[in-house]
């Protein structure tokens, strides 16, 4: 009796000296989101005896998980009598969220006001900020000017997508005469024989040579009217001087010629028909897609300087995309005559270079495109 008890008491004894076993799970942790494959281990020897379950599925030291979706780790460890368990919850994901988008189509110009609503995935938190700041969506723009739109989506797992938008709050109205006098030029004028003409216009930066033999202030008068053109134009017409080249993109060469040459470049019509005489003419070169391409521009040389100074300025707007006259009105500049000797954009130029290049104004756009956009636009 006394040999069993010393037994019992050493048994207990032995028993409080046991050191409980440790679950330690290098690879992954709980709550975490991973874009890339996990490779699960466990310290075998704080652990002991152990069991790994991973969606309820037997697995070893060192299994690897790769396949995107959601986990549990399921860990038993013994030692003994004592025992530790731990449930560790993990995801695979490494898809990236959608790049941030609307439901409806972003406009580059608005009136008055601009509303967006953004679709939205699961799971995917949005930073939106309008020029740079924190900005609240489900909130109308209403300040005049341009303006950029940023939206940033990101995941649990870290992957983001982004998307810029840049956009105007445009508050430009028009008389009605205005409008309609530009639609009658460019979609009713006896000098457009298409049977159903588009809007045609520059759509990037123009560069402007020079061919043949120009006077000193021809190239002088030139420049002026450029630099004056683009300043009221959103693009840019660069001089390049006789950097010269007929079929480069995006370009328009200006030929002083002799008139009696301007066949040699392209001029089909009679050079003279009655009492009337051609001394500039412009033949644009243009892409169902992308607008103009070209315009070369003839002058003829065997003309007065006074004469081709309102000759220059004459062609240049024609070769903006303005290919017509205004037989009625010799204020402007597009009087068909140079008997006007007019060196000055009128009032009326400036209004449809304006509403031709309103940015929501667009290449290829018929009549009824254009009322849509400028009707709101309308002052009484």
């Amino acid at each position: 009796m006394k040999v069993s008890g010393l037994i019992l008491i050493k048994l207990m004894l032995d028993r409080g000296c046991i050191p409980e076993p440790r679950i330690h799970i290098e690879g992954i942790k709980s709550g975490e989101v991973y874009i890339n494959e996990r490779t699960i281990t466990i310290d075998e020897e704080a652990a002991n005896k152990y069991t790994m379950e991973l969606n309820g599925k037997p697995i070893q030291n060192g299994h690897k998980v790769s396949k995107n979706g959601p986990y549990t780790l399921e860990v038993n460890a013994k030692r003994w009598w004592n025992e530790q368990t731990e449930s560790i919850q993990f995801e695979i994901d490494n898809i990236p969220p959608e790049k941030p988008s609307f439901k409806e189509e972003i406009k580059d110009v608005y009136f008055k006001q601009a509303t967006f609503k953004l679709n939205k995935e699961r799971d995917v938190n949005y930073t939106i900020m309008m020029d740079g700041k924190p900005y609240d969506i489900e909130k109308p723009v209403t300040k005049k000017g341009k303006h950029i739109l940023s939206i940033k989506a990101v995941k649990d797992n870290g992957l983001f997508a982004q998307n810029e938008v840049k956009f105007e709050i445009d508050n430009r109205t028009y008389s009605r005469d205005t409008i309609e006098t530009f639609k009658g030029f460019i979609f009713h004028n006896e000098d457009r024989p298409e049977k159903d003409p588009k809007i045609l216009k520059w759509n990037k930066t123009v560069s402007v040579y020079v061919y043949g033999k120009p006077t000193s202030t021809d190239l002088q008068v030139l420049k002026s009217y450029l630099n004056n053109l683009s300043e009221i134009l959103p693009i840019d017409l660069i001089y390049t001087g006789n950097n010269f080249s007929v079929k480069a993109d995006y370009s328009i060469p200006i030929i002083f010629v002799p008139t009696h040459q301007f066949k040699d470049y392209g001029l089909k019509e009679k050079l003279i028909n009655g009492t009337n005489k051609i001394v500039g003419y412009t033949m644009p070169t243009k892409d169902s897609e992308e607008g103009l391409l070209r315009s070369n521009v003839l002058i003829g040389t065997d003309t007065s300087q006074q004469v081709r100074k309102t000759t220059i300025l004459h062609e240049l707007v024609h070769s903006l995309g303005l290919y017509g006259h205004f037989k009625e009105n010799e204020k402007s500049i597009l009087y068909p005559f140079t008997n006007n000797m007019v060196t000055d954009l009128g009032d009326i130029d400036k209004e449809i270079i304006e509403l031709l290049y309103r940015p929501d104004i667009l290449h290829g756009m018929d009549e009824s495109d254009v009322d849509k956009v400028l009707a709101p636009r309308i002052k009484e």
